[in-house]
């Protein structure tokens, strides 16, 4: 397998910058690695490349859902082998770029066998109607361990080990084990993208004022013409604001200072999430010409 570039860092950070420059320098094609892009329409609020940017550098697994099905790591993973295996096969370097921090990670470490027993729809109406601490009751009895290792209001983590355990009917923790991936064997260049963080906050802060002076509102709006409240990108950063101050629940300052505060949070977790990840080289995220040294480098070694 030919080597794969992924470029990580908080919300706010450069990554897409960053990975043009790469692309640029190197011939490469960008793979999409975030939750939210793979929806046709969710544009502004996702930070989507522009449609120039993707003229010139080829991007893949952007707009590639029209409804509102769900998308997940085990199809991420699927897709971004796809295009990975494509984008090789032509002489081009992969370069993996997103902030979905799960998405990155099983590339490397894989996934599961899973059948598909029960959706996470329906789990989230089983929470509606017994309750979390009744679904959390479950995790403990079939797995212990893991179910120390989140709370009972970690909703998303707690469906998914839930969700893991029905489908595949192994605890969770047995599960992980099991893992693995299409890419064993691809040598991996991790490059992650370091700002310091009260200029990282200044940063996002910036962001969200673009991004509703582009209209973010307004998209949010029209999208609601043919999508539903409950579609998944509606849950996000930025759409979920948005959605409230539409339902008259925030005013337009508000729903800016939210989703202000709420990306700062955001990208705090994801820090936390990217410091454990011991294979990652940090460079200052505006260094564009370090990082394209040391990709090249990383490319020459693996020869």
């Amino acid at each position: 397998m030919k080597p794969v570039v992924q470029i990580l860092g908080p919300t706010g950070s450069g990554k897409t910058q960053a990975a043009l420059a790469a692309a640029r320098a190197l011939g490469g094609e960008i793979i999409s690695a975030d939750s939210v892009q793979v929806y046709r329409g969710f544009d502004i609020g996702s930070g989507k490349a522009t449609p120039e940017e993707r003229r010139e550098v080829p991007h893949h697994l952007i707009d590639i859902i029209a409804d509102c099905a769900q998308f997940n790591a085990s199809r991420f993973l699927e897709l971004a082998h796809a295009a990975a295996e494509d984008i090789g096969s032509r002489g081009r370097l992969a370069i993996v770029c997103g902030g979905t921090a799960l998405y990155l990670r099983v590339m490397i470490q894989g996934l599961f066998p899973e059948g598909r027993v029960v959706s996470r729809e329906q789990l989230e109406q089983e929470a509606a109607a017994r309750g979390w601490e009744a679904l959390y009751r479950d995790l403990e009895r079939s797995d212990p361990a893991y179910a120390r290792k989140i709370s009972v209001n970690d909703h998303v983590r707690l469906l998914r080990a839930l969700e893991i355990q029905r489908n595949s009917g192994l605890p969770p923790s047995a599960a992980f084990r099991l893992s693995r991936s299409p890419f064993a064997g691809s040598p991996f260049i991790r490059v992650g993208l370091h700002v310091e963080r009260a200029e990282l906050y200044r940063a996002i802060d910036a962001r969200v004022e673009r991004m509703l002076a582009c209209g973010l509102i307004d998209e949010t709006r029209r999208l609601l013409e043919s999508h539903p409240p409950s579609c998944p990108p509606f849950r996000s950063l930025g759409y979920k604001e948005a959605l409230a101050h539409l339902r008259g629940e925030i005013s337009r300052d508000e729903a800016r200072e939210l989703i202000q505060r709420h990306s700062r949070q955001f990208a705090k977790r994801q820090l936390t999430w990217f410091r454990q990840e011991k294979d990652v080289c940090w460079f200052p995220a505006t260094d564009h010409e370090a990082i394209v040294g040391h990709i090249r480098a990383c490319l020459s070694s693996a020869r």
